[in-house]
């Protein structure tokens, strides 16, 4: 633990650091191809690793041990697989995105070329949802450990923490979040390669953690256990796999790579990302072991918990500097993404011919619009994050199907399409939130797949009376 004056030295050097870094290799002087797909000359080995932390929200890097710690195996698999699983699927998607669309910059531009304009529409609005969704939870998610950690209360933790974020980001746009993620990434490797195989050794080794495997009852070492797969599972992976599709932070950085290696990338990324969820999860496990008896008052920092009590106060620093960097980059990255819609799909809607200058104001303007509305849904005491990522969820898995089939099959259109996702949303919404508030498992799961058989249908009912198929050469 750090004292309060500590906690505001750690966040000052942290922002410095940062700032440093991104003015030092970004280059001189923003343009619009660097700010919103930096000049498309992201390298394999950095695409893989932007990729796969930005795949990690701040949140994540405690749901992983959280998940270990409640349903053992079982609830870290279905927590691993499915987020790997869905940059494995996105990597052919990105493929074949740069191939049909290849000088494009964001999902909601190619949606419009490819439908109509109601359509693009669509897509604007549910991504300024998503995005917002991702900056208020990535403000609060964290926000247990920070504030046990430096004794700094949570309201000024939100502005300090999204100012820091909006700060950074106008700098260099989707270069600000490229840095951010290196950094990132850095600090997960010392705590993924340092910190938790010495916390599992000073804990008693492989065999303190097999004893675990249970989970906090003891009851879920079954890999395949059916009510974990159903409750959890099912919900989670639709959740992941429609989110990632629709995910603007992962098309900007598609779009921001060479020509040729997006599906590498992609598919590097999600071998590199299971890594991080099964070390920290390893974590939850040791926290689940009745002998060593952890206390563990929140799950969400069951992994916390049992490395502090063997930690350092370098150790519990490093620690924090693992989730700060995982918090600020991912509302970077979160601020980059809105940046490309804002400029691309709104400002240069109204105005095709805008200069550079407007079009680089214009991707600012939607950076402050989007963390002013973030951080003021987060400061709402009362805020009840539940029903947030409840609607996300559906609307995400809302678009799955027409996402998937407008880039590989040439014959829907909006017609029928457009309907039958209003539709999806109409019906899926009230389902799943009724069946999580009541904690029924089925109502839930049955909520999250509703959406996605009804836009199949639709998208089917309109391929199939569509007579004229569309011609993906004319996008290029």
């Amino acid at each position: 633990m750090v004292d309060t004056i500590s906690g505001y030295w750690i966040l000052a050097g942290f922002w410095f650091f940062s700032w440093i870094s991104i003015r030092a290799v970004s280059g001189a002087r923003a343009t619009p191809a660097s700010f919103l797909v930096s000049e498309r000359n992201v390298g394999l080995l950095l695409g893989a690793v932007t990729t796969a932390v930005a795949w990690v929200w701040a949140g994540a890097l405690f749901v992983s041990s959280q998940k270990a710690f409640e349903q053992g195996i079982p609830g870290l698999f279905w927590f691993t697989f499915p987020n790997a699983l869905a940059l494995i699927l996105f990597s052919f998607m990105a493929a074949r995105m740069r191939k049909v669309f290849n000088q494009g910059f964001t999902l909601p531009e190619f949606i419009g070329r490819r439908f109509d304009r109601k359509m693009r529409v669509l897509y604007v609005a549910t991504i300024f949802i998503v995005q917002s969704y991702a900056i208020i939870f990535n403000l609060t998610a964290a926000l247990l450990m920070l504030n046990l950690v430096m004794g700094i209360s949570k309201q000024l933790l939100i502005l300090i923490l999204g100012g820091m974020m909006v700060s950074l980001s106008v700098l260099k746009g989707i270069r600000s979040s490229l840095v951010e993620d290196v950094i990132k990434a850095c600090f997960i490797a010392v705590v993924v390669f340092w910190i938790v195989p010495f916390v599992i050794a000073e804990r008693g080794g492989i065999s303190a953690l097999i004893s675990g495997i249970g989970g906090k009852s003891g009851t879920f070492s079954d890999l395949f256990n059916p009510t974990v797969a159903w409750t959890f599972g099912v919900p989670v992976s639709v959740s992941l796999i429609s989110g990632i599709m629709i995910d603007q932070q992962q098309w900007q950085r598609a779009f921001s790579m060479k020509e040729g290696i997006s599906r590498r990338a992609f598919l590097l990324g999600g071998l590199i990302f299971a890594i991080v969820p099964i070390m920290l999860g390893a974590l939850g496990f040791l926290a689940a072991n009745k002998n060593l008896q952890t206390l563990v008052q929140n799950p969400q920092l069951a992994g916390f918990s049992m490395a502090i009590g063997a930690l350092s106060d370098i150790g519990v620093i490093s620690f924090t500097l693992m989730v700060l960097a995982g918090l600020v980059a991912a509302g970077s990255s979160a601020l980059a993404a809105i940046s490309s819609i804002g400029a691309v799909d709104v400002f240069r809607s109204f105005r095709p011919n805008a200069s550079d200058r407007a079009i680089l104001i214009a991707s600012r303007s939607a950076m402050a619009v989007l963390i002013l509305v973030g951080m003021s849904i987060a400061l709402i005491p009362t805020i009840q994050l539940l029903y947030l990522i409840l609607l996300v969820g559906v609307l995400r898995s809302s678009l799955l199907v027409p996402t998937v089939l407008s880039l590989f099959w040439p014959r829907p259109s909006s017609r029928f399409t457009f309907g039958g996702i209003l539709l999806g949303i109409a019906i899926g919404v009230p389902l799943f939130v009724y069946g999580s508030i009541v904690k029924n498992s089925t109502v839930s799961s049955v909520g999250a797949l509703v959406p996605i058989s009804i836009t199949l249908g639709a998208a089917l009912l309109s391929g199939l009376t569509n007579k004229r198929p569309f011609d993906f050469k004319s996008l290029s």
